[in-house]
């Protein structure tokens, strides 16, 4: 592999988003990921806090509207991150397809997880918000790797601090939105966000590393102008 041509890594990620942008994606992430792996005595966390936002939901009917509303803010600010980027530099064009790509996977693979485990819906076991689907699954979250997908996609097309967060928070919303409507268990939404993140962030970063310009390419021009230049004349007068 040429010297010039990094293996992707974590530090494609701050060519990507702003670094500014990486705290609150980051911050999803490490609670979803807290969510899967932090053990609960007694009970499971993720019943828990799914019978309790199922409770709180049948107090809150307005909350079944909240999940497709922000599902679709964002996807509209997707659309709009994306038709931005198709306007900028040629490098920025290909990151952000490689980001709206990395969400088309992750929506894929999160559909065929689904039918593998047939977890059913929480709303199969307890009162919920909502009309209950029997026939689909549960695992992982589809709105949740849509959702967190179109944070990160917004997070590389729009390059803004402001539209990350905001982003995040619409998001966040969505995530909770499912809990309160019953239709996944905590542990649904904390996947799905996972794998909404993760996939097109790693296909983000290889193309950081295909499109890196080589060094040797980046000093090109530097060496021509150098060797362009005529040297120095000699001072033929005998030293002194």
């Amino acid at each position: 592999m040429p010297r010039g041509r990094a293996l992707p890594s974590v530090a494609g990620v701050s060519t990507a988003i702003p670094r500014s942008s990486i705290l609150p994606v980051s911050a999803v992430a490490v609670i979803a990921a807290a969510a899967l792996l932090i053990p609960w005595w007694g009970v499971s966390l993720s019943v828990l806090a799914t019978r309790g936002a199922m409770t709180a939901g049948l107090a809150l009917p307005a909350t079944a509207y909240l999940s497709d509303v922000f599902l679709s803010l964002l996807a509209v600010g997707t659309v709009v991150a994306l038709a931005v980027a198709l306007r900028g530099g040629s490098r920025h064009r290909i990151l952000s397809i490689a980001a709206a790509g990395g969400v088309v996977i992750a929506y894929a693979t999160s559909e065929m997880v689904k039918v593998a485990l047939m977890q059913a819906r929480p709303c199969t076991r307890w009162a919920a918000l909502s009309a209950c689907d029997a026939t689909d699954y549960s695992f992982p979250s589809n709105h949740a790797v849509l959702a967190m997908g179109a944070v990160w996609v917004i997070a590389t097309a729009a390059r803004r601090t402001w539209a990350t967060w905001a982003a995040v928070g619409a998001a966040l919303i969505v995530l909770s939105g499912r809990l309160f409507e019953g239709a996944h268990y905590l542990h649904d939404v904390a996947a799905g966000a996972l794998l909404g993140l993760a996939v097109p962030a790693l296909l983000t970063i290889v193309a950081v590393a295909v499109t890196r310009e080589p060094r040797t390419m980046r000093s090109a021009p530097e060496i021509s102008r150098r060797r362009r230049e005529p040297a120095p004349a000699r001072d033929s007068r005998p030293g002194e």
